[in-house]
């Protein structure tokens, strides 16, 4: 189930885009003022933020949800000021449009930004996988280096010794080259 947070600075105006939101299919939607946007956004799939006030006095909250979740963000400003919005909102991805815009057009722009949560979510473990990769092997690396230097092997001889430790112990090649590690640099 999606999550959308909708945020505005009249508690009114909130309730108002929540219940349209929950029309469009989406029953987990929570509202509240801008200021409690950071509280509510972890989890959150997308954020809708409306405010009458120039958008530079709301967005740092703006850029910090940005920052801190992979919701998708859209911003409903004063007709005349999505300039102004785009400038405060710039390198964001937040999708500015004017308040007065139409229900098809809001619907679609809500659908966009859930769907780009999902692709920046999907890039986000995916990032995360490929660190804790490099962390293995920067450690393999290590261990490496620890047989070089204490057991004058050749890299190619660590190498292959590691391969068949893990394969003879079925572990993987971070708990052996830990267990390297563990032994000589202690």
């Amino acid at each position: 189930m999606k999550k959308i947070l909708v945020c505005s600075d009249h508690a009114l105006l909130a309730e108002r885009i929540a219940a349209f939101v929950q029309k469009c299919g989406y029953d987990n939607c929570v509202s509240c003022n801008i200021d409690g946007a950071l509280k509510e956004c972890g989890d959150a799939d997308a954020a809708v933020f409306a405010s009458s006030a120039p958008p530079a006095s709301w967005s740092e909250t703006v850029r910090a949800v940005a920052e801190r979740s992979g919701a998708g963000l859209v911003a409903l400003v004063r007709e005349g000021m999505e300039t102004e919005a785009e400038e405060a909102f710039a390198e964001t991805g937040v999708l500015v449009l004017p308040a007065n815009v139409s229900s098809k057009i809001f619907t679609q722009a809500l659908s966009f930004a859930v769907k780009c949560s999902e692709r920046l979510r999907a890039v986000s473990r995916e990032n995360s996988r490929l660190k804790e990769t490099i962390g293995d092997l920067k450690l393999i690396d290590r261990a490496k280096c620890a047989l070089i230097q204490y057991l004058n092997m050749t890299e190619a001889d660590a190498h292959r010794f590691i391969e068949k430790s893990a394969m003879n112990r079925r572990v993987s090649r971070r708990e052996i080259a830990l267990e390297i590690l563990k032994t000589y640099e202690s």
